[in-house]
């Protein structure tokens, strides 16, 4: 029996794919500190994949984990991947106003307040913890006002806000090139996308692969553009496509083998977000129990996830155990989503106490 669906994704279906992928991050961000498998995420180090392989050739019971903790960078795709959809969903609607310095006025407005937030509370817990703060002035600043990522030198350590920065990044070239007026578009917008894609691939593929370049323009847009424009195009054009569940299954199969093939090749490695994101959308889309009400309530507090996690992750290093994996793990992602549910609680009664 076929799906009957108006679009590719729905809004239940984003929210859950927004879950795992928060889930996957969250998880690795606390593992690799635990020393299991090393990550190829800005730059490529052939070494590190070949270990990956040895793990998967000679596997044990803590194999899932280190398969986790080797493949956040393409979890990073199914965010990017929904942000691209729901701007076009969003924004490209023939009776939706498009005002470009009011659409990134408002996201920047949206990404700073979680950045001040929550780098201020980092400030409080690295104070307490270390009697320090790891960030000079300078790059304090920068990191609040989301851009620091345009440093040529910029350590991400013991942060992932530089993804707030190059998602704003994101939110600019759409709104200055990539948005499409009333469904209004000319053949060189139609050649822009995959001129754009393959232009930010082949840069890459220009750079050494443990070097700085290859670095810098794998925490800016250059690295992260191809899901999110991936996003765009299946939201204006992938609407009609209606697949069993059972075909979707065969997709995801295809696509997480292209996927785990990518991953021992410099060049490969650089186009592993496309089939990345095909198996995380046909995931979701053949796995209908995965849009249970607690992951899509889950998707939906996702950005307050992964701010929040650092700070619980530099708690439970500096308190819990170091040979008690698991348990720290799951001690550490509980109260990671339990504070972020907490604080979206507490924001909504703040917002509703000012309306009255």
């Amino acid at each position: 029996m076929r799906q009957q669906a108006s679009q590719l994704l729905s809004r239940n279906e984003s929210q859950a794919l927004k879950a795992l992928c928060i889930i996957v991050v969250i998880m690795h961000n606390y593992l690799h500190l635990r020393g299991y498998a090393a990550e190829n995420e800005f730059q490529f180090h052939a070494d590190r994949a070949w270990h990956m392989w040895q793990l998967v050739l000679h596997p044990t019971l803590s194999l899932p984990l280190h398969i986790i903790s080797f493949i956040v960078s393409y979890s990073l795709v199914g965010f990017l991947f929904v942000s691209g959809y729901g701007l076009v969903k969003k924004y490209e609607h023939p009776a939706q106003p498009f005002v470009r310095r009011q659409f990134l006025a408002s996201h920047y407005a949206k990404l700073f307040k979680l950045a001040v937030v929550f780098i201020l509370m980092a400030f409080v817990v690295f104070r307490g913890l270390r009697g320090r703060w790891p960030l000079g002035v300078k790059d304090s600043l920068l990191e609040l006002l989301l851009l620091g990522n345009l440093q040529w030198e910029v350590s991400i350590y013991p942060f992932i806000y530089w993804y707030l920065g190059m998602t704003l990044q994101l939110y600019a070239l759409y709104a200055m090139v990539l948005h499409r007026q009333h469904g209004h578009y000319g053949r060189w917008h139609q050649a822009l996308l995959p001129l754009l894609v393959t232009g930010c691939c082949v840069w890459q593929m220009c750079c050494a692969p443990t070097g700085q370049w290859i670095y810098y323009l794998r925490i800016n847009l250059v690295g992260y553009v191809g899901p999110f424009v991936l996003g765009i195009v299946a939201a204006r054009h992938a609407d009609h496509i209606v697949l069993t569940r059972r075909q979707w299954g065969a997709v995801a199969m295809a696509s997480g083998v292209l996927m785990a093939a990518s991953l021992g090749n410099f060049y490969t490695w650089i186009w592993g977000w496309l089939p990345a994101t095909v198996f995380a959308v046909s995931a979701v889309k053949c796995l209908p129990w995965l849009s249970c009400r607690a992951l899509v309530w889950l998707g939906g507090v996702s950005s307050l996830v992964y701010v929040i996690h650092p700070i619980v992750r530099e708690v439970s290093v500096h308190y819990l155990h170091p040979n008690h994996d698991i348990a720290d793990l799951l001690a550490y992602m509980a109260a990671s989503i339990l504070l972020a549910g907490g604080y979206a609680w507490l924001r909504r009664q703040v917002s509703s106490a000012r309306k009255h």
